[in-house]
């Protein structure tokens, strides 16, 4: 095994720079690269950083031969293809969820990987917070019994939608996270998908979706998001990456002998001052004594001993990504022809 593995970043907003502070914590890899089309941004992160080289086209970092890692941190549209590009150059890739925006490309993404014998991670960080964690823990014990119903929803701040509305459908934005949580615990296939969805504000993609997924085991799912939080609801997010704005995530898990819930945001811990309330977050990306902890850290921690091991991830592997991109799918076309989709086992639509 190579001492440190090298580490490429496409992608340097905002949670692109959180990638590179958490992978300059690990011992095990050093970034060594990093890429974006804003030129500006590009070399004010180089230079904050001190990152050797930068490049305003993500293909030339792919095609870096002295980087064996690629980090995937850019709009959601572009992770299948620049995934099955660093895929074909025999590099270790992290795609930020979504895996890709179509089934089709996420699928390609899982025959390459196999192809190719590369570690390929997807940052479904919900699988690495510990309240997630521990009903996954709950529901394999059979502490819940036999699971019937998973009740999922997923709130976003109105003012970021400016930005979203514009480039991506909410199902692979926001609902991916809830989809990859309901695969997790339900654990079996689904088999037909009924959704609806509406347009509020005007942008190309709708404001808000509401599913309902039936599974092979019987189990059923609701899977709801809309990107309408008020302005001026508390703020959750003021813990090391500061967005102004809330997620409001809900779960609730029911089985026949036991319910479990999880709330990502309560005001189980608040701040009170003149420039308003505030209810920190303090699973995902916390401030810690050495640096960023939470999920992300113990998300790429486990990315990069995969890697380093040439092992594909028993915690969050490439397939059940593929799994909810192919139910995301069929959200979007359920919504837009206004009937319920028929999933078979071979990932095709009836």
């Amino acid at each position: 095994m190579k001492e440190k593995l090298k580490v490429g970043i496409i992608g340097t907003g905002r949670f692109g720079r959180l990638h590179l502070q958490v992978f300059n914590q690990i011992k095990d890899c050093e970034v060594v690269a990093i890429a974006d089309i804003n030129e500006e941004i590009l070399q004010k992160t180089k230079t904050e950083y001190n990152i050797d080289r930068s490049y305003s086209d993500p293909y030339d970092l792919i095609n870096d031969n002295t980087i064996d890692t690629v980090s995937i941190v850019s709009d959601e549209s572009t992770h299948g293809p620049l995934a099955i590009s660093a895929i074909k150059k025999g590099k270790n890739v992290f795609i930020e969820k979504p895996i890709a925006t179509s089934y089709k490309e996420a699928k390609e993404i899982e025959k390459l990987a196999e192809v190719y014998n590369v570690t390929v991670m997807v940052g479904n960080i919900s699988r690495f917070s510990t309240p997630y964690f521990s009903i996954k823990k709950a529901v394999d014990s059979k502490d819940l019994g036999d699971l019937a119903l998973i009740r999922t929803k997923r709130n976003f701040s109105k003012t970021w939608f400016e930005n979203f509305g514009k480039r991506v459908h909410p199902v692979y934005e926001s609902g991916v996270h809830d989809i990859d949580l309901v695969l997790w615990y339900a654990n079996s296939t689904c088999t037909e998908v009924y959704a609806v969805e509406k347009n509020v504000s005007g942008y190309k993609y709708p404001d808000l979706f509401l599913s309902i997924l039936k599974f092979e085991n019987g189990i059923v799912a609701t899977v709801d998001s809309a990107w309408l939080y008020p302005k001026n609801g508390p703020q959750n997010l003021v813990e090391t990456l500061e967005l102004d704005g809330t997620i409001d995530a809900d779960i609730e898990v029911i089985g026949d002998k036991g319910t479990a819930n999880y709330k990502l945001n309560h005001p189980g811990y608040s701040i009170w001052s003149e420039n308003g309330i505030k209810q920190p977050e303090l699973t995902l990306w916390t401030t810690e004594y050495d640096g960023v902890g939470g999920a992300i850290r113990s998300e790429l921690e486990h990315f990069i001993i995969q890697s380093k091991e040439g092992n594909s991830s028993p915690i969050a592997p490439v397939s059940h990504s593929v799994e909810a991109l192919r139910i995301a799918d069929a959200i979007v076309q359920s919504a837009k022809e206004r009937k319920s989709v028929q999933l078979d086992k071979r990932g095709e639509y009836n």
